[in-house]
């Protein structure tokens, strides 16, 4: 297993795979950027659209129990085996031959069982400028997710990941800048994602 992998993958496709979250990792937070490595490949890049907790039995749904974190645990801790946490990315960018990033869907899907980390800050800051993976967000965004939402989440991981008010600032505008024309200049939709990410 990679020593940092989250997760690993149990649906994919050119736009979008599903990773389940090994039970003793974090899930990553919504808007994260997340990288998959398959074997003999590029490396893939994609955003975190979705976090879903639930039953691994899709006929036996989970109930209230009526018991602290800590009454679980002592009273019923099978119960938390039972349960799993997957994550759906939208792919949005691969390693070129040279080791350029470039903001396209891959050629092939990740493999199943291909392991997910978290992208670093340096990876992160090379999905930069031109900010082309937004174009991708904002006119084929996933149906089932809130595409301003997911826009802010994303704004707000360049601005961390530059050192947030440390040097996040100027590629938080260009980002927006180049947010704005692919809104075709909505600025009271421009002005509503930039609002909630500071």
């Amino acid at each position: 297993m990679e020593r940092d992998a989250l997760g690993e993958v149990i649906e994919a496709s050119t736009r979008q795979f599903v990773a389940e979250v090994y039970e003793e990792a974090a899930a990553p937070d919504f808007g994260t950027w997340v990288r998959v490595e398959p074997e003999g490949a590029p490396p893939l890049f994609g955003l975190v659209s979705h976090v879903e907790t639930g039953s691994y039995d899709s006929n036996r749904q989970a109930v209230a129990l009526g018991l602290s974190p800590e009454e679980r645990a002592q009273e019923m801790p099978m119960v938390d085996e039972l349960l799993r946490t997957t994550v759906r990315t939208q792919m949005l960018a691969c390693e070129g031959p040279n080791g350029e990033i470039r903001q396209t869907l891959p050629p092939q899907p990740p493999d199943i069982h291909d392991f997910v980390a978290l992208c670093t800050d340096e990876q992160v800051r090379a999905l930069g400028a031109p900010f082309d993976f937004l174009r991708t967000l904002v006119e084929h965004p996933d149906s089932d997710v809130p595409v301003d939402d997911l826009l802010v989440a994303v704004l707000r991981r360049i601005y961390a990941a530059h050192g947030g008010e440390q040097g996040g600032r100027p590629p938080l505008v260009r980002a927006g800048r180049a947010l704005s024309r692919l809104l075709d200049d909505d600025h009271e939709r421009l002005q509503s994602i930039l609002r909630r990410v500071l």
